[in-house]
């Protein structure tokens, strides 16, 4: 998995409070992780975030490294 810093510049999807946001990853400090979304900026503490992955990346990929359970954000 690619660190942190060496996604910035790129388009992310960040897992904060079970919520994905999408954008352009522009800064992480201490507090905060900033995007850039498609239509405004995205501001979000650092303590709600749990997985910062590059766009694209596959829901088996996900799973295995433990971000999602199987099943989760399925509709059935």
């Amino acid at each position: 998995m690619p660190d942190i810093q060496s996604m910035i510049g790129k388009e992310v999807e960040v897992l904060a409070n079970g919520i994905t946001y999408k954008g352009v990853l522009i800064e992480v400090s201490d507090t905060e992780v900033h995007l850039k979304g498609l239509m405004q900026w995205i501001s979000l503490p650092v303590s709600v975030v749990s997985a910062v992955n590059l766009a694209g990346a596959s829901r088996q990929e996900l799973e295995r490294e433990g971000i999602l359970a199987d099943g989760e954000g399925s509709f059935s």
